[in-house]
């Protein structure tokens, strides 16, 4: 049976299309890098691709929320660790108002001298960042404390995720500086009072009470310390995890520029061939014709 010219041009024009996809997937690979550019590609890996995208925008979410939490942590460590220098110095000055060979103008200067402590720690307890105060608890928009020393945040936490759990990113102030009831920033104040007007024996009675804020302070140092290397900790990990995560995408998408290379050679060649196969067959109107 012969075969008609124009069902032998519709096979030629095929193969040509055929030809002329293969080299441009190989040309797309080259310039783009990707090997799976859709998902008939390769639709196992285009699948795993998309998991992978959808866990690195996750992870990258929860590295901003710990970069947000970093400096809440940060500063906290800073304004209890300056908060234990305070107390220690505060008890230096104690011990030497509670010797009874000072006399009363000593004791004023000292009393002078713990003021200027006591309004160093009134500047601790208003930090803020991005104006919201750290020392309130969940009230960030409330000053923790009042003129008169009273606690005005409350016991709340703020959550940050850490891999399975979560940890807070800030310590509320009372657990921090007291109160107007107890605690270093009522010590401080009784202790200027002391040093004002009372006795050798007034000021002697608050040494035991200083020398137990300077030890509970320490403790909260460690654990805000704890809470921030923790916080760290877990930033690493996560950013581990994004570099296995991108390396794996890597493994997947991306073209492998020699094979891409040779592909479009070979293929450039067989475009070529076949190009000049059909100008032999057909003649140079058949091309023409084609454009």
């Amino acid at each position: 049976m012969r075969v008609s010219e124009s069902f032998s041009r519709n096979l030629f024009l095929r193969d040509l299309r055929g030809v002329h996809a293969d080299l441009n997937e190989a040309l797309a690979r080259m310039s783009s890098g990707q090997r799976v550019r859709f998902g008939s590609d390769d639709p196992a890996a285009a699948a795993e691709l998309v998991k992978l995208q959808d866990e690195a925008q996750a992870l990258t979410m929860r590295r901003n929320g710990l970069s947000q939490a970093r400096p809440w942590l940060q500063m906290t460590e800073q304004a209890v660790t300056e908060l234990g220098n305070v107390l220690a110095e505060a008890e230096t000055f104690a011990v030497q108002g509670a010797s009874s060979v000072v006399q009363p103008p000593q004791r004023l200067a000292l009393a002078e001298t713990i003021a200027g402590l006591r309004r160093q720690v009134d500047g601790l307890t208003s930090l803020r960042i991005a104006g919201r105060y750290i020392f309130s608890g969940t009230l960030t928009d409330t000053q923790p404390y009042a003129a008169d020393g009273t606690y005005q945040g409350n016991q709340g936490t703020i959550e940050i995720r850490l891999d399975e759990g979560e940890q807070p990113m800030n310590v509320p102030g009372d657990r921090i500086f007291g109160s107007s009831v107890a605690g270093p920033l009522k010590l401080l104040g009784d202790l200027e009072d002391a040093l004002r007007s009372g006795t050798a024996a007034d000021v002697q009675a608050l040494l035991d009470p200083l020398r137990a804020a300077v030890q509970a302070n320490s403790t909260v140092v460690a654990q805000v310390g704890n809470l921030r290397k923790a916080l760290e900790d877990a930033d690493l990990r996560l950013a581990d995890r994004q570099t296995s995560v991108a390396e794996r995408a890597q493994d997947l998408g991306a073209a492998d520029m020699a094979e891409a290379i040779s592909d479009a050679t070979r293929f450039q060649q067989n475009y070529d061939a076949t190009l000049a196969a059909g100008a032999r067959l057909y003649g140079s109107t058949f091309f023409d014709y084609l454009g």
